[in-house]
């Protein structure tokens, strides 16, 4: 995970994949939780997804937490995406 932006309490960041792909995230910390599609995969990139989670991130261990967190999700498109480059 990298960050091109953070602010208190929101920010862009970015995710890689193992393959090297990369994700986009509108990031928030607040609730209710929500992992949303924002920019619909390509060929490029596997998606930019606008996520919330009840969570801080303002140092590296938060951000280990958050993305722990979303990892699930996370996960869940990149196999699709790499299934659909692949297939």
């Amino acid at each position: 995970m990298g960050m091109f932006v953070s602010y208190d309490d929101c920010g862009d960041a970015w995710v890689k994949a193992p393959d090297g792909s990369l994700a986009g995230l509108i990031w928030e910390t607040g609730e209710p939780a929500y992992f949303r599609a924002s920019i619909a995969p390509d060929e490029a990139r596997w998606g930019t997804y606008a996520v919330q989670l009840p969570l801080p991130l303002t140092s590296n261990d938060e951000a280990a937490a958050y993305l722990s967190a979303l990892l699930p999700d996370l996960r869940v498109r990149w196999h699709e995406w790499a299934r659909r480059q692949s297939g």
